[in-house]
C-alpha cells in the first residue's frame, strides 16, 4: 500500500475530526470543540499560518493515519531549541501492519524537532518507543492534598466513585492527605510580570530543562486558552518573581438525568518559586484562594526533583508513597474512579539530563505539557 505524508491545511478539520471520532475515540473533545483543536495545533509562533502541525497519511487521497504535534520551545538549563510533543497517534487497522506509523512519526522525529515527547502514552505503545530507542519514563509524580475541614467532602467524592467502598477505607485515605492547618496568604498578583522574561525567567530557566516557561508559551497556554480559566499568582521577592498557575475545577458524577455537580477541586499547574520563603508565600496564597474558592482539594503533577521535595514541605502528599493512592480520582468531568497514571516516552539528543524520578531530576515539566490538561 503506498502511502504518502504531508501535514494538514486548515481546512481539513472536518476529515481529522471524523477520523478522530471513529478511529482514536467516540466524540472525542477534538471533535466536538473546534477552538480547542485550533489553539492546540494552530499555534501561530510556532508553526506555518496556513497549516495544522498535524501529520497525515493518505492512500490515494484516502486517509489511513493521523499524528498530532504540539511545537513548543525547548529549554536546556538556558539554551532553547525547538521541541516537539505528540498527540492522537492513530493509524486506520488495515494499514497497521505496514510501516505507516512509523512514517507518520518520521514527519516529527527531524532533527529540527528535538527533543520528541509523547506525554500520555497508552502503555501497550510503550514497546515501540523502546525499539526506537526512545526513553519510556515512570509514570508522572502526582502530589495531592485534601483541605482542612473537607474531610467528610472527600470522602463524598469517593465514595461516588466506588460505591461499593466502606466508610473506613474512604476515611483513611483521605486522612493521608489531610493538610492540618491552613497557611497564611501573601499578597499577590494576578497578572503576568513584565519583567518575567527579562528578570525572572532567565534566571529560573538556568536550573531547569523541558518546556520553556517564557510569557509567549504562558499567555497563549493559560491566557488565551478557549476553555479553561487560569488563575495567576505572582509574589515578588528581592526584585524577582514568583509564579503560579491553577485553575478550578468543579466534580461532576454522571446520573441518569445528566451531569450533577459535586464539589471543587483546584489543579495547579505551574508552580516556580525563586526561594524556599518565595515558595512557602506561594503555597499559602494558594491554598488561602482554595478556600476563598471552596475547594475540597488540590492537585499538582511534576517530575523536577527538588521541586517535589519542596511540594512535600509545603504540605502535599506524593500519592505513590501512600497506601491506596491510586484510587484517588484524576478525571472529574464526569467523575471517574478509573482515574491511573500517566506514562511518557521521549526521544532526546545527548547531552541532555535524563527526565527520571531521581531527587536530583532537573526536568521542570507539569500535567500543562502537551495536552494532558484539557476537558474530557
Amino acid at each position: 500500500m503506498a502511502v504518502e505524508l504531508r501535514y494538514a491545511t486548515r481546512h481539513e478539520y472536518p476529515e481529522i475530526s471524523r477520523f478522530l471520532h471513529e478511529f482514536w475515540a467516540n466524540n472525542h473533545v477534538y471533535c466536538r470543540d473546534k477552538a480547542l483543536f485550533d489553539w492546540t495545533f494552530a499555534r501561530s509562533t510556532h508553526w506555518r499560518d496556513d497549516q495544522y502541525s498535524f501529520a497525515l497519511a493518505e492512500d490515494k487521497g484516502l486517509l489511513v493515519g493521523i499524528l498530532g504535534g504540539i511545537p513548543f520551545t525547548f529549554n536546556n538549563r538556558g539554551a532553547s531549541s525547538n521541541g516537539m510533543w505528540i498527540a492522537n497517534y492513530v493509524v486506520h487497522p488495515e494499514y497497521r501492519k505496514g510501516s505507516t506509523a512509523l512514517q507518520l512519526l518520521s514527519m516529527f522525529r527531524r532533527p529540527e524537532f528535538h527533543p520528541m515527547v509523547a506525554f500520555g502514552i497508552n502503555p501497550a505503545t510503550a514497546t515501540i518507543y523502546k525499539v526506537l530507542r526512545g526513553q519510556v519514563l515512570p509514570e508522572i509524580p502526582r502530589h495531592f492534598l485534601v483541605m482542612p475541614g473537607c474531610e467528610e467532602r472527600m470522602e463524598n467524592i469517593l465514595h461516588a466513585a466506588y460505591p461499593d467502598w466502606d466508610a473506613g477505607r474512604a476515611r483513611n485515605l483521605t486522612r493521608q492527605f489531610q493538610l492540618p492547618a491552613l497557611p497564611d496568604g501573601a499578597d499577590f498578583s494576578s497578572a503576568l510580570p513584565d519583567t518575567w522574561d527579562r528578570a525572572d525567567w532567565s534566571e529560573l530557566s538556568r536550573n531547569f530543562v523541558g518546556a520553556a516557561r517564557d510569557a509567549d508559551y504562558l499567555n497563549w497556554r493559560y491566557r488565551q486558552h478557549p476553555t479553561f480559566d487560569y488563575r495567576f499568582l505572582a509574589i515578588e521577592e528581592n526584585g524577582r518573581h514568583g509564579l503560579a498557575v491553577w485553575r478550578l475545577e468543579t466534580i461532576r458524577r454522571k446520573t441518569e438525568t445528566g451531569r450533577e455537580d459535586l464539589d471543587r477541586i483546584g489543579r495547579l499547574l505551574e508552580f516556580l518559586p525563586v526561594s524556599e520563603s518565595n515558595a512557602g508565600n506561594l503555597f499559602g496564597a494558594f491554598v488561602q484562594q482554595l478556600k476563598a474558592h471552596d475547594a475540597v482539594a488540590a492537585d499538582f503533577y511534576g517530575f523536577h526533583g527538588e521541586l517535589r521535595c519542596q511540594m512535600r514541605r509545603l504540605g502535599f502528599k506524593e500519592a505513590k508513597e501512600q497506601p491506596d493512592s491510586d484510587r484517588i480520582p484524576t478525571r472529574f468531568q464526569p467523575l471517574d474512579g478509573k482515574g491511573g497514571g500517566i506514562l511518557s516516552a521521549m526521544f532526546i539528543q545527548n547531552g541532555v539530563a535524563p527526565c527520571s524520578l531521581d531527587a536530583a531530576c532537573p526536568w521542570y515539566w507539569t500535567k500543562s505539557d502537551s495536552d494532558q490538561d484539557r476537558p474530557n
